[in-house]
């Protein structure tokens, strides 16, 4: 969460292994999902007419650079799903003349390895627990980031007067089984995504844990070595 240390390590991987990483993540690229008018931002480079070397440092914070909350999330979930990035879809499956026909799971990139993966979700969960985050969830091991976003007013840039509040996590760690990602437009009570994204994040994800009937980590672990 520290833009300076980004910026640095952003620069000394260098220009070409930064930008090969974005593109494989998916960022500057329309996701394809299953939805019509889907937003698209296009990734400045080296070389384009608008880039500069500054960029390279600020991109690696997330400024002057534009995602959607479907890419975002897509993006994201490959370090949830073994460096898999999947095609996103909202339709599940299509019934036709009494036939249901599923929408088939697409892995359309691997950016990262399995095994960095597990270490960078390991990380991220550590992360959580060590500064007793709003995001945790009893019962349940979680994996999550927060993003404090400003947002650029014309004519005057990034003013850090108002923010995009967030925050993307998933669980159980060890075996994930969804993603949510919560996102607040200029919130009004608190800028931050630690401190009103975090909660909103945690309460999504008991619910959800509800609806599909799993089980907290210890049960479940004790049910999995039976």
């Amino acid at each position: 969460s520290i833009n300076t240390c980004l910026a640095y390590v952003a620069t000394e991987g260098g220009t070409s292994q930064y930008y090969e990483y974005i593109k494989k993540f998916g960022i500057g690229k329309l996701s394809n999902i299953d939805l019509g008018g889907e937003a698209w931002y296009p990734l400045a480079v080296p070389g384009d007419e608008f880039w500069s070397d500054s960029n390279l440092g600020r991109n690696a914070f997330g400024q002057s650079v534009s995602v959607s909350v479907v890419q975002l999330a897509s993006a994201i979930s490959s370090v949830a799903n073994d460096g898999k990035m999947m095609a996103p879809h909202v339709v599940k499956a299509v019934v036709d003349q009494g036939v249901q026909y599923d929408t088939p799971l697409r892995v359309v990139s691997q950016p990262i390895k399995a095994e960095t993966a597990h270490t960078l979700s390991d990380m991220l969960a550590v992360s959580l627990e060590e500064e007793a985050s709003n995001a945790l969830v009893d019962g349940y091991r979680v994996a999550g980031k927060t993003g404090t976003a400003d947002i650029v007013i014309p004519g005057q840039g990034y003013t850090g007067e108002l923010t995009n509040a967030s925050f993307v996590g998933w669980g159980p760690v060890d075996d994930p089984k969804f993603l949510i990602y919560v996102w607040l437009e200029e919130p009004r009570t608190d800028k931050w995504g630690s401190v009103i994204a975090a909660p909103v994040f945690s309460e999504a994800f008991k619910t959800v844990a509800q609806l599909m009937n799993l089980p907290p980590d210890d049960i479940r672990k004790q049910t999995v070595s039976k």
